[in-house]
């Protein structure tokens, strides 16, 4: 039944079809609840969002979406897809409804220049009691990967002109978008899961339905390829009418490249697109050992699949192998049953299916164990298995299935009874990006979504890591073309709340006798083959001694540390802060610790995973939070946060905000520490100082800045170079990270601005490309609250760091979020008044994250009108995730703290500036 990865859609989802271009407009996402849930753990979800199950009319027959262009014989039902195996060719497809006409297609590379020329054939078919159009077939060959072509059919005043881009050259890390409210996403492709019009729905299959769908379709599938699987409803078999020709309508409507691919016939076949091979199945034919369709993908699997060219392989077909709902329950377990382990020893990555009027993901299971006598008939969760998409949600005349069965099976993820479409979004030979988007109420929401791994090149179990499960959202398209970006609407009490009560259970010291309490840890050396270990004991010195090993029962290491104390103004004395360092570790490697006397109830225990080794392509998820303290906003950032399940945490300044009590009460950084261990003790925190780390108070005869920092928080400086501890660098995973210290002196000939000079040219990033920079006080910020301050650093380094290419600038200090498009203002020179920003594709997109939640509340002082250079802005609390996929790209997502739920607010991906420098914001 219905299942594009874009479907026709109902009158109700019809307005997707008319939504703005992506290339010229920002998709803002306002997610207003969401929840995440582990993909590996006991059954999956199944969504609670209800949607009217009855079944819609399809649109009326003088609907303006299928309006006949004007002029007698003017070409209609105008289609292109690929016309040979990976896009160096395209068969263009119209129909002439009143006489043959021409069959030629002028084509080019401008409006004004079609020179060159391809001659087509024509086709007609009697259904019943309909004869169709005249229907053209002109397939234009020579064409160049990657290139926009225009093309025009037709005579005189009814010429038609239209235009496609090619698919780039198959190659491992060549991006794409296949996509399946879709207009609005900008896909490159559309893989087409089958059941295209439903006029076998009609009295006597009304072959007028097929004109006017293909009329509906016209404005994508004209300007890209629909990659065309065939569904239940393109049978058209009908015995009773006197047709017995099974796909007559499809196969003279729409062509498929299936010569290219070795087929003998247009139901199965595949093509090579950027970097991936699809696979197209057909559930209507035959499939059992031996047959055409049997023999071709027997072949296809064992010799003509290069992973190394193209890694992703994708297969399509119509009637699902995995399916939880009782609508069509099991009707393609014979395919299973007959290729299943096919797939599995291929490796394939993905199998997308229609049929089920419904939505349904799966884990990676497989079910290839059976031998009839041993009972092994139960789908078991297998690393090398793809990952099943029911998708026949386009929004068909049939309606909703929402009789899921119950339980939810293991193998599935998540499922949900609405109409939608997919996108899946391939960044490189290793990862794809894939999302679910519902139809809500004429817009679109994400409702699923999932990172997912190449079983050839990376086959980490992705079903362990966690996934997005959106439940409500609102869709808003800005244009980022126009000047300035967006002010979010979202609105928050500004009003400032008060820290947590000190007796608050997140404060509370663990039991027992001066137990170690306040524990965390931060890289011990720049890659992470060495872990501080920090930690207070509020009575007595005890033990500086960490044990450790690969075992929580097993720690067979230990590692000897020092302790200190220091006292602030009058009142205050800190206990005894201890700090080890844990060496020779191995990367990417979980450790067990414990702390305090091993012979007393007070030890603790916890743990810790390395880094990864660095190198180009390995991908690592950074928790971005700034300005916390410890409110229960501030509570509220830090679960949110925990949510998301990040590798470490880069924490932008501003910590516990002990300063704004009486006599800078540090007992509040005591709490502080409480407060964070539950993260801080298990990933390490990489630490940037705030101005509320300065701690400077004459009037308390306290004159050493940073003193309760530097006492409590130790950083891996030396090991970078640096002579201070509050600039210096990490490396980890594929990320270079330079912390930069906004309250220490930065002048020319400084040590910060020595030590930068140095370290710029340190950065390999051939070794580790995304290059990131942590400072508190921002550059770029379009709020009067701290407006500027930050503007006499950017003079200094502002050009060091468009000069190497620096990815991401991250900041915090102004208590509102803010993201920049990618810009520099570094054409000043005293005369020549050049002093605006302007777009520079070298310069880093600048991110103000100051909103973790703390005592001051929130800055709503936006400066009107917004100015260019910032992309999106509101004040609110959060916190942001960077999710580095490889050397090429990264996923970013900022999420606002909603009443106690977390909601991904603001997007973003970014290319590397070293690696892949587009012009994208």
């Amino acid at each position: 039944m219905p299942a594009y990865l874009h479907k026709k859609q109902s009158a109700a989802s019809s307005v997707t079809m008319g939504m703005l271009r992506w290339g010229a407009h920002l998709l803002l996402l306002l997610l207003a609840a969401a929840t995440w849930t582990c993909a590996g753990a006991g059954a999956g979800v199944t969504s609670e969002y209800r949607r009217k199950l009855e079944a819609t009319v399809d649109m009326p027959l003088d609907a303006d979406v299928f309006r006949v262009p004007p002029g007698y014989n003017a070409p209609q039902q105008v289609h292109i897809t690929l016309g040979d195996q990976t896009g160096t060719a395209m068969t263009v497809s119209w129909v002439t409804a009143n006489e043959l006409g021409s069959n030629t297609v002028r084509y080019g590379s401008s409006p004004e220049k079609l020179d060159r020329a391809a001659e087509g054939s024509h086709t007609r078919y009697d259904y019943f009691n309909y004869t169709s159009g005249f229907i053209h077939h002109c397939t234009l060959t020579g064409l160049t990967h990657a290139t926009k072509y225009y093309y025009a059919m037709g005579f005189d005043h009814t010429v038609r002109t239209f235009s496609f881009t090619t698919p780039p050259k198959p190659a491992p890390d060549a991006p794409f978008n296949t996509l399946a409210h879709y207009e609005a996403n900008g896909g490159d492709a559309v893989l087409f899961v089958g059941d295209l019009s439903y006029a076998d729905n009609y009295p006597l299959h009304d072959n007028n339905r097929w004109d006017t769908w293909a009329r509906f379709v016209e404005r994508s599938v004209a300007y890209q390829p629909w990659i065309w699987t065939a569904g239940n409803h393109e049978l058209d078999y009908a015995p009773e009418l006197g047709e017995t020709v099974p796909f007559k309508p499809f196969t003279h409507r729409y062509p498929t490249p299936y010569r290219a691919a070795g087929s003998t016939e247009p139901f199965w076949y595949s093509v090579k697109i950027a970097s991936a091979h699809v696979i197209v199945l057909a559930s209507y034919s035959a499939y059992g050992k031996y047959t055409p369709q049997w023999t071709w993908l027997q072949e296809e699997l064992a010799t003509r699949v290069d992973r190394k060219l193209t890694p992703w392989l994708i297969v399509l077909m119509h009637s699902p192998w995995y399916n939880s709902n009782n609508y069509h329950y099991m009707e393609g377990e014979t395919m299973r049953v007959q290729f299943e382990r096919w797939l599995v020893d291929a490796k394939v990555d993905v199998v997308l299916a229609g049929h089920v009027h419904s939505y349904e993901r799966s884990r990676r299971f497989a079910n290839i164990e059976y031998n009839i006598v041993n009972g092994k008939a139960t789908p078991a969760a297998n690393v090398d298995a793809p990952v099943y998409i029911t998708i026949g949600d386009g929004g068909n005349i049939e309606g909703i299935a929402n009789n899921f069965t119950v339980p939810q099976p293991a193998y599935s993820a998540f499922r949900e009874a609405s109409f939608g479409h997919a996108t899946l979004e391939i960044k490189n030979r290793t990862h794809a990006h894939y999302a679910w988007h519902r139809n809500h109420d004429g817009a679109k929401a994400v409702a699923d979504a999932v990172w997912l791994t190449n079983r050839y090149w990376m086959p980490t179990n992705d079903d362990a890591a966690c996934v997005l499960a959106v439940v409500v959202v609102v869709l808003a398209f800005l244009s980022s073309a126009a000047r300035g970006g967006v002010t979010s609407t979202y609105r928050r009490s500004l009003q400032a709340l008060p820290d947590m009560p000190i007796d608050a259970d997140v404060f509370r010291p663990p039991p027992g006798f001066n137990a170690p309490e306040q524990v965390h840890i931060t890289l011990g050396d720049q890659t992470g083959r060495a872990m501080t270990v920090s930690w207070v004991t509020p009575k007595l010195p005890d033990s500086n001694v960490v044990r450790y090993g690969l075992r929580a029962d097993n720690l067979t290491h230990t590692a000897n540390g020092t302790f200190r104390r220091y006292s602030f103004g009058r009142k205050y004395r800190s206990g005894f802060i201890h700090h080890a360092t844990l060496t020779g570790l191995d990367y990417g490697t979980k450790y067990h610790y414990a702390v305090g006397s091993g012979d007393t109830a007070s030890a603790r225990s916890f743990s810790f995973t390395t880094p990864p080794k660095p190198g180009p392509d390995v991908p690592y998820k950074f928790g971005l939070i700034g300005d916390l303290g410890q409110t229960f906003h501030s509570n509220d950032t830090l679960s949110h946060y925990e949510a998301c399940g990040g590798d470490a945490v880069l924490f932008i300044g501003d910590l516990s905000y002990a300063d704004n009590h009486p006599g800078h009460d540090n007992n509040r950084w005591d709490t502080w520490a409480r407060f964070v261990e539950r993260s801080v003790a298990y990933q390490p925190w990489i630490w940037t100082t705030g101005n509320h780390e300065l701690d400077f108070a004459p009037e308390l005869g306290e004159t050493t800045p940073f003193k309760p920092f530097t006492n409590r928080y130790p950083t891996p400086f030396g090991a970078s170079g640096s002579t201070r501890p509050l600039w210096y660098s990490v490396r980890m995973a594929s990320a270079h990270v330079i912390v930069l210290a906004s309250y220490a002196a930065y002048g020319k000939y400084t040590p910060q601005w020595r030590w930068l000079e140095g370290e710029l040219r340190r950065v390999d990033r051939a070794v580790t490309p995304w290059l990131i920079v942590c400072v508190h006080s921002p550059w770029y910020s379009s709020n009067g609250y701290h407006y500027m301050e930050g503007e006499s650093m950017r003079v200094e380094f502002e050009r060091w760091l468009v000069d190497a290419k620096a990815d991401v600038v991250l900041a915090g200090h102004v208590h509102s979020y803010e993201r920049t498009r990618r810009v520099s203002n570094v054409a000043y020179d005293i005369a020549n008044g050049m002093a605006t920003p302007v777009f520079n594709r070298s310069a880093p997109v600048y991110i103000n994250i100051g909103d973790g939640g703390n005592i001051e509340g929130l800055a709503d002082d936006f400066r009107w009108p917004q100015p260019d250079y910032s992309v999106f802005r509101e004040a609110s609390f959060g916190h942001a995730t960077l999710q580095i996929v490889n050397r090429t790209h990264a996923f970013y997502e900022w999420h606002r703290n909603s009443d106690g739920v977390k909601v991904v607010a603001d997007h973003a991906w970014f290319t590397n500036r070293y690696w892949f420098p587009t012009d994208t914001n």
